[in-house]
């Protein structure tokens, strides 16, 4: 499994194609059937399940597990077979 840790990343104020631009470099690393963990400050990435699905899914990901803290959010996508 890949590891992306992006809790402390300066994005330039514009998260959202920033986890586009990150989940695009996945979709390119993995192998079908991989996972990769995405490590995101809440406070930066506060967007919804529904969001993150479909930015995953535009980039062949799909979204198998969501975890949230106060803090954090770690989200597991999984590289779909193509």
């Amino acid at each position: 499994m890949i590891v992306e840790d992006h809790r402390k990343v300066s994005c330039g104020g514009d998260p959202f194609n920033y986890l586009k631009s990150v989940l695009k470099g996945l979709s390119f690393q993995l192998d079908p059937g991989q996972d990769a963990q995405v490590l995101l400050d809440r406070e930066k990435f506060s967007y919804s399940r529904e969001i993150f699905e479909g930015m995953g899914h535009v980039s062949r990901l799909k979204l198998v597990e969501i975890r949230e803290t106060n803090e954090e959010i770690d989200l597991t996508f999984r590289k779909e077979n193509s």
